[in-house]
This record gives C-alpha cells, sequence and structure tokens, in this order.
C-alpha cells in the first residue's frame, strides 16, 4: 500500500510542478483572442485595448481574431473546442453566453460546460437611437406613432437572439406595441442600416453611435441605463417612461474549459492588472464602457445570476430568436 501511494503522491507533485512551470513560461506563443463580433463593436474596442496591453507586458502577440455569426455562435464554439492551453481566448458578451443558451437547446456548445471564465472586463448601457427622417424625438412619440401604425416601424439589431434584439422585444413588452426586428450580421452594420434609413431603430451600445448622435445623423430617444449617461447629458432613460427597463451589455474573457488551473490563475491576475489601470479606465469610460474586472467566484455567481435571469425574460416575454 505505501508504494503505490508514494507513486500517486509523486505523479501529483510532478502534475503541480509542471502545471506551475506552464504558468511560469506561459504564454509560449502568440495568443489569439476570438472576438464574436465585427470590427468597431463595443466588444472589439474593449478587448484591442485590453489585447495590447497584455501584449506588451507578456511580449508575445495578442492577435484579435474577429469570428461573427449566428450571433456570437461561431467564435464562441471555435473556443469552446480549441486547445485548453491558454492560447486561445474568447471576448464575449451576453449573447451567446446566456441569452442564446435560454432561447435554444440546441447549440453547439454548453458555456458552463466548455467554457471558463477568466475575467469581466466591463458593462455598457445601450442608448435607444433614431433615423432623423422619422421625425421621432423621444420613447413616448415611438410609442405613439407604433400604435397609430403597426408594424410600420422598424428596429435593427446584430442578430437574432442577440442583446440589441433582446432590448427592443423588451421594449415592445412593456409599450404593448408591434415593431419588426430586420437582424443584421453585427451591431455596425446595423447600425450603418440606421444610418442609411434602411431602418428606423437600433439600441446599440453608446460608443459606436456617439459621435453619429452629436453630429445628429442619429436621434438619441433614451439611455438604457438605471441612470441618464454622462456621455449623452440630456437624453432621458427608458426607465422614466417604462419602470425598471434596464438594457445593456456585459463583456468577459473566458478560456476553454479544461484549461489548467495555473495558467487560468495566471490569465485572471494579468487581465484584472491590466484592467487596474486608471488610464484604460479612463479611455474606456470615455467609450462608454464601466470597467468590473470580477474574477473568481463572483464572476461565476454573476454568470449563473445573468442565465436565471435570461431565462425568466424568456418565459415571461415569450421572445424567440426567430
Amino acid at each position: 500500500m505505501a508504494r503505490p501511494l508514494h507513486r500517486l503522491l509523486a505523479a501529483l507533485a510532478a502534475f503541480a510542478l509542471s502545471a506551475a512551470a506552464a504558468a511560469d513560461t506561459y504564454p509560449a506563443k502568440p495568443v489569439h483572442l476570438v472576438v464574436h463580433n465585427n470590427p468597431g463593436s463595443a466588444l472589439d474596442l474593449i478587448a484591442r485595448q485590453v489585447a495590447q496591453r497584455l501584449s506588451d507586458g507578456w511580449k508575445q502577440p495578442v492577435v484579435i481574431d474577429n469570428r461573427p455569426g449566428g450571433g456570437g455562435i461561431v467564435g464562441t464554439d471555435l473556443v469552446a473546442k480549441s486547445a485548453a492551453d491558454g492560447h486561445t481566448l474568447l471576448a464575449a458578451g451576453d449573447g451567446p453566453i446566456t441569452i442564446l443558451p435560454a432561447l435554444s437547446a440546441s447549440l453547439p456548445y454548453n458555456p458552463a460546460r466548455d467554457l471558463l471564465p477568466i475575467a469581466s472586463l466591463g458593462e455598457l448601457d445601450f442608448v435607444l437611437v433614431a433615423n432623423p427622417r422619422t421625425g421621432l424625438r423621444s420613447v413616448r412619440d415611438l410609442v405613439e406613432a407604433a400604435r397609430r401604425q403597426p408594424g410600420r416601424y422598424t428596429f435593427a439589431s446584430s442578430g437574432n437572439g442577440s442583446p440589441q434584439h433582446f432590448a427592443a422585444e423588451l421594449l415592445k413588452q412593456n409599450a404593448g406595441i408591434h415593431l419588426t426586428h430586420i437582424p443584421y450580421g453585427g451591431g455596425p452594420a446595423g447600425l450603418a442600416g440606421v444610418l442609411a434609413g434602411d431602418v428606423d431603430l437600433m439600441f446599440i451600445a453608446i460608443a459606436p453611435a456617439l459621435q453619429q448622435i452629436q453630429s445628429g445623423r442619429l436621434v438619441a430617444l433614451a439611455v438604457a441605463g438605471d441612470a441618464p449617461h454622462p456621455l449623452l447629458p440630456g437624453v432621458p432613460t427608458v426607465g422614466q417612461t417604462y419602470k425598471d427597463f434596464k438594457a445593456g451589455a456585459w463583456l468577459v474573457l473566458f478560456a476553454p474549459a479544461a484549461t489548467p488551473a495555473a495558467v487560468a490563475d495566471r490569465l485572471a491576475a494579468d487581465a484584472s492588472r491590466v484592467l487596474a489601470d486608471p488610464s484604460l479606465r479612463s479611455q474606456l469610460a470615455a467609450q462608454g464602457v464601466t470597467v468590473t474586472g470580477h474574477t473568481g467566484a463572483r464572476l461565476r455567481d454573476q454568470l449563473a445570476g445573468e442565465a436565471r435571469r435570461y431565462q425568466s425574460l424568456v418565459r415571461s416575454a415569450g421572445i424567440r430568436a426567430d
């Protein structure tokens, strides 16, 4: 009995030393950070800034790999099935992690089983924008017009089941109106559709729309956070019309689930260090992103709570991805 136990302990010690060595030498080659959105999206903006700072610290390139498609399914599935060595990571929003699983049981991955949350990157509020040619200037304008002409007004999203889609469906439920959904292949494409007048409205992160709002090419009807947003002074909240309405997105860094604990801990520590940088926080605040940097049990609890929240909202509102 003593000899097998000795061998087991020796094997465990060797494994621990090997894992520690892997963390010490990580990353040993360029790291690919998959972003499930198009370039120019809020998720892409924060991923690029974090990637640059990680690259500077690691002395290894962190390459952004934009893999849009399927509301985030394409990029998320790619990372879920990647080698679990910390060299392929995912920057993800709530769409493919908590919203789509609440809408469909047939995803090619299971976020809780296949992905390991490393660190929360940030949170952002949405703004509801309209093309000026609609003549809409407020949420009440929209609701009154939509009630007069049911189905007349259209809204863009970054895809079926995306956070933007979900936000508009929640507004429809609260206001009792009918708006026609026009899904696009990403937030920037949807925003371009609103700017061109092909679509009337869209919920979108503040940063990609801010310049167009300031130039008058878009009208900000309302922001969707708990309070007015400092980047859009004077713009009311949707909650002032429909109590407790809130819509936005959170952004999280993930690794494949089987990533060694020592590597995951190194990743979390390095990401937290980067996210604590006051200059990064200031830059991202100017782009409408509130940096968070949660790790460990706090982050896991947050994701579990968000999954339950979306499951409840899907059931109560009857929202469907299609």
